[in-house]
């Protein structure tokens, strides 16, 4: 299965900028030493990025801003709640990190950022995650916003993609894992495709000893 939806991006010419400037910033290293190269795992420091201002609301219809995810580092992605495909594999990953970092004693928050706000009620991202284990202490889900802005948020803050696709309700997006900094920079990336959360454990730990 996960082969399909690699052949899916790789078919895409939309996503052709995207992984060009991955391969870009493949070649930087990265501000905090890493032991090994893991091809699953890029360098985003470069790039200068960081989260751009935002308005939402959580699975509760709590009000969050990006002013409240400062502080302390946390962990992104997008997805949707009637995505078809990659999101099968991303949400499910996302559930062993939360797991990872319960059991390593990381207070680290995770974002569930949704591209389709107009759909994703906080009642369906509230159901969502029930139906993923997160616990909402933790992992919160995001939306209340435009679909401009959700647009925005990914191009701006994550170099990143939202498309929706012609004929039909699924949308492409990107498919990778982000640790932002307490002060907002978005500072390394991840293949969320991947289910082993051991390289983002061992990049936090190094990070909160810096």
């Amino acid at each position: 299965m996960k082969q399909h939806f690699n052949d899916l991006f790789q078919r895409s010419k939309i996503l052709l900028p995207v992984l060009a400037f991955a391969l870009i910033l493949s070649g930087c290293g990265w501000i905090y030493h890493t032991d090994k190269k893991d091809d699953n795992v890029l360098d985003l420091t470069p790039a200068e990025l960081s989260i751009i201002p935002f308005t939402s609301v959580n699975q509760t219809g709590e009000k969050v801003t990006h002013e409240d995810l400062r502080g302390t580092p946390w962990i992104a992605n997008m997805v949707f709640t009637r995505c078809p495909t990659v999101c099968n594999l991303m949400t499910p990953n996302f559930r062993v990190l939360q797991y990872a970092l319960e059991e390593e004693g990381l207070d680290v928050k995770m974002v569930s950022f949704t591209v389709d706000p107009e759909y994703d009620t906080p009642e369906r991202l509230n159901k969502y995650g029930e139906n993923n284990d997160a616990d909402f202490s933790r992992w919160m889900f995001l939306t209340g916003f435009s679909e401009e802005e959700i647009t925005e948020i990914a191009t701006q803050s994550f170099q990143t993609i939202v498309q929706p696709l012609p004929d039909g309700e699924d949308i492409m997006h990107g498919t990778s894992f982000y640790l932002v900094d307490e002060e907002g920079n978005v500072i390394r990336s991840y293949d969320g495709l991947k289910a082993d959360p051991e390289p983002i454990i061992n990049d936090i730990k190094r990070y909160l000893q810096q």
